[in-house]
């Protein structure tokens, strides 16, 4: 799965939440981070990133 992909899924589940938790999404696709708001108020971001433990 490439990052875009995993993007695209992460939007859709989050779009998918009841609308009485989130309220709105909003992306950066430059800084790949979401910004979700949710009902309450409250502000969160989630970035996302291709990443790779150390062996």
């Amino acid at each position: 799965m490439t990052l875009e992909d995993f993007k695209d899924w992460l939007f859709e589940v989050l779009n998918d939440l009841d609308s009485d938790i989130l309220a709105d999404i909003e992306t950066n696709e430059k800084l790949n981070t979401f910004q979700i708001s949710m009902a309450g108020g409250n502000v969160f971001e989630i970035e996302c990133r291709n990443w790779k433990p150390c062996k």
